[in-house]
């Protein structure tokens, strides 16, 4: 399903990327969903063994709880990777949501040599000696197991949602991460944008046939494994 506002995203700037074809949310793995259940379990038990509660405020408060950590839950993988007929539409997409914004990049803007496939996208980050909060970013720390689309873009001030219709050039230090466990197939759906954008060069086979990458997180093997990752300075 397209979020609305991703379709309002598209619709601005319909001229750069064409309208929204697929979306995925980023992929949070197992630990997150465990860690909010075992805080709504903990108080559950806490107050089932308090003595003297009531079995209508004990099935209430855990309710609310459960709702309240669902919530947070929602929140946390909101960010979304938009594919569209000739680009994509990356970042959270809740209306006013401050300090994290949303990137719109046609496909002529990427560099379809780096748009490759990670083992981890945290680790990535790690690896290229950045946090993995960086908003370019979009993964998490305890996403064991969950793979990562990487792509070379325009800076991201260059390209958020209110950006100019002129195009931009992928710049050097400037790469994108998004989680998720069909990542290869997240990747083969960024180039197939690109293509549609006229920029995949005749000859073109996709970086290490987009299978994924492992990935060390130690900075001097960045080069080595991520493409378009820089070397250390």
């Amino acid at each position: 399903m397209i979020p609305l506002r991703a379709r309002f995203i598209a619709g601005r700037h319909r001229d750069l990327v064409g309208r929204p074809l697929t979306s995925w949310r980023v992929g949070a793995g197992p630990l997150l969903p465990l860690f909010l259940g075992g805080v709504v379990l903990l108080v559950w038990l806490l107050l089932v063994l308090s003595p003297g509660e009531h079995l209508a405020l004990t099935v209430g408060l855990t309710l609310v709880l459960a709702l309240l950590m669902l919530g947070v839950y929602l929140f946390t993988i909101d960010a979304r990777l938009v594919v569209c007929e000739r680009g994509v539409i990356m970042g959270r997409l809740i209306p006013g949501l401050p300090l994290s914004p949303s990137y719109v990049i046609a496909g002529r803007e990427i560099d379809p040599r780096t748009v490759a496939v990670v083992s981890s996208g945290a680790t990535a980050a790690r690896e290229l000696g950045l946090p993995f909060f960086f908003f370019q970013f979009k993964t998490f720390p305890g996403a064991v197991g969950v793979g990562a689309v990487v792509f070379n873009g325009p800076w991201g001030a260059d390209v958020h949602a209110q950006r100019e219709l002129s195009h931009r050039r992928p710049t050097r230090k400037s790469l994108y991460i998004f989680s998720h466990r069909r990542s290869a197939v997240i990747a083969d759906a960024v180039l197939h944008a690109i293509g549609r954008d006229g920029a995949i060069p005749p000859g073109f086979t996709p970086h290490n046939g987009l299978q994924p990458i492992a990935v060390t997180g130690r900075r001097d093997d960045a080069v080595r494994q991520i493409p378009g990752a820089w070397p250390a300075e």
